[in-house]
């Protein structure tokens, strides 16, 4: 019954095809030599399988002093465009002078086309059913190779390397935390889980999470939700940030920096003087992206109601991060 009630709604705003934005018939060409400003592709073999991403090399690019770049991850069923220009990433970059490389996941069943509901473009960030076809497909190997294929077409600085992503594509940045920490120098997601088994990254990443206290899709005390794709039980959002914190080597325990009819921030301090995790948490926000140009209904996803920009507080918070 739920599916049903999902498509109907989904079908009624116009937004079925990509989670949002229904980007399919998007193309943009090949990175050209020497790069220029603007978007272009970038297609990558990994596990046999050809993976697709989306670039944007910003006004102010000079390859003679590389800029900071960002990996942006969209969320299931979403795509590449939707994170780029519908979450303000690509605008954000050609104000800021980062690049931006927003990629693809494979769908659930990675044979066979992509389709929002029978069919989602989706992360292996580890919250997915065992034994599933797309459990089999590593992620963290695809984007290794394709920061590798990268550097080879736009000269970057890689050291600074950051990582986002919303909701499975923020699962995704916790497990790239955890497994490619080598690669980069901060994370950032909005309503993602901690879904990595005993997370050990080889260096502590400063780690912001931005997070809607009314979100129905990963509630904040936990339990049962009903998806497009199926139901799912999770634990409450305190267990996903202390796992986390313990993989950063913070306290378990977090202290309140402020606290308004809007934000709460907390914040889980360093055992060591080391990269912290930070929370702002949205106080009666959904699941939806703040600040994005374009929403889900909220009977989806919840209330829509922060008036924070997330793309820019994250990138905020990178920038901070390698002072």
């Amino acid at each position: 019954m739920f599916r049903r009630r999902w498509f109907a709604l989904l079908l009624l705003f116009g937004i079925t095809g990509g989670l949002i934005w229904g980007g399919k018939n998007f193309q943009a060409a090949e990175v050209p030599s020497p790069p220029t400003s603007g978007l272009f592709d970038i297609s990558t073999k990994s596990e046999g399988y050809s993976r697709t991403a989306l670039i944007h090399i910003p006004k102010s690019y000079n390859a003679q002093t590389p800029p900071p770049l960002v990996i942006a991850l969209h969320g299931t069923g979403g795509d590449a465009e939707s994170i780029l220009h519908h979450y303000n990433w690509a605008k954000l970059a050609d104000k800021e002078g980062f690049i931006v490389v927003s990629p693809n996941g494979l769908p659930a069943r990675p044979r066979l086309p992509s389709n929002f509901l029978a069919n989602p473009q989706l992360w292996n960030s580890g919250q997915l059913r065992e034994g599933s076809p797309r459990t089999k497909i590593d992620d963290v190997a695809y984007i290794r190779t394709l920061l590798d294929d990268l550097a080879k077409k736009v000269r970057y600085d890689k050291n600074r390397v950051f990582a986002t992503g919303h909701s499975n594509g923020g699962g995704m940045t916790f497990r790239l935390g955890a497994e490619m920490s080598d690669r980069l120098a901060a994370i950032g997601t909005v309503a993602g889980m901690v879904a990595v088994n005993d997370p050990q990254p080889v260096k502590p990443l400063p780690t912001l999470f931005i997070y809607g206290t009314a979100d129905p899709v990963l509630p904040i005390g936990g339990g049962e939700t009903s998806l497009p794709w199926g139901t799912r039980t999770t634990p409450p959002i305190a267990d996903h940030m202390e796992k986390w914190a313990k993989a950063i080597d913070c306290e378990t325990e977090p202290t309140t920096v402020s606290d308004d009819d809007t934000i709460k921030k907390v914040r889980y301090r360093s055992r060591k003087n080391d990269p912290e995790l930070t929370i702002l948490y949205l106080q009666g926000h959904g699941h939806q992206w703040p600040g994005a140009s374009r929403n889900l209904p909220p009977r989806l996803i919840g209330p829509i109601t922060s008036k924070l920009d997330a793309a820019v507080e994250l990138w905020k918070f990178f920038e901070n991060s390698t002072k």
